[in-house]
């Protein structure tokens, strides 16, 4: 029967540079500042300082990706950034609104890199025959994610990696759980997902009967939730998936 591992991307496989004091709201703010920046390069006449513009923006992202990751809808960059053009009386054609994705992804890109021991491991779970896959809760269009995973060498050995915002589905919920397993053609106890989230990935994965591997996180701290293993590098995965499928 086929075995396979499904990576969750930041902090898991990938890792961003964090400023400041690392909080969420300081790694959003660059590339918030980024859109306002494009949309007044552009020529667009906004009704609000920068500062209002990014408060406002980040508040919006907030609250969609809550309801993202609860079920209620499905947040997407381009839609984030229409909604915020809105707010101005603006209109953004479809051309428009990937360009100012762009550009708030743009300064949250720089220094993207896999995380330690991602190369190593990958390597050995392709060399032992395992199927790789990938689920990540993101706003992002998919192409500027395998733009940075193939650009630190991970995307050669992702079979079918799903983005949450072009999918439609976002973790926790089990139908994208379920449509990995399916697209690498495993039953769910003959997989382990990896993730940094004990709501999103560890609480998800094992509802659909998979075994869950938390990566630890000080963000994203456990509570109450039981993984079946905790790790703090990926090659530490390795002796868990022998003791598993041996």
């Amino acid at each position: 029967m086929a075995r396979a591992v499904i990576f969750d991307m930041g902090n898991t496989l990938m890792q961003f540079v964090r400023p400041g004091n690392g909080t969420w709201r300081e790694f959003e703010d660059p590339g918030i500042r980024g859109v306002y920046q494009y949309l007044v390069a552009q020529g667009h006449p906004l009704q609000a300082h920068e500062d209002a513009f990014v408060e406002a923006m980040f508040a919006r992202l907030a609250e969609g990706w809550a309801q993202s990751t609860g079920g209620q809808i499905n947040l997407r960059a381009i839609d984030w950034i229409r909604a915020g053009a809105a707010d101005h009386a603006l209109t953004l054609d479809e051309a428009a609104l990937l360009d100012a994705a762009r550009h708030y992804a743009r300064p949250l890109r720089q220094g993207v890199s896999a995380t330690p021991g991602t190369l190593e491991t990958l390597a050995t779970l392709h060399e032992r025959g395992y199927h790789i896959g990938l689920i990540s809760n993101t706003i992002w269009p998919a192409e500027l994610h395998l733009e940075d995973l193939e650009e630190i060498g991970v995307l050669p050995y992702l079979e079918h990696p799903l983005f949450s915002g072009e999918l439609g589905l976002w973790k926790p919920n089990p139908a994208i759980f379920q449509h990995a397993l399916e697209l690498l053609s495993c039953a769910p106890e003959q997989a382990v997902f990896v993730g940094d989230s004990p709501r999103e990935d560890i609480v998800g994965a094992q509802g659909v009967g998979m075994c869950a591997v938390w990566m630890r996180s000080r963000e994203f701290p456990l509570g109450d939730v039981q993984p079946n293993a905790t790790i703090s590098a990926l090659p530490e995965l390795l002796p868990w998936l022998e003791t598993w499928f041996q």
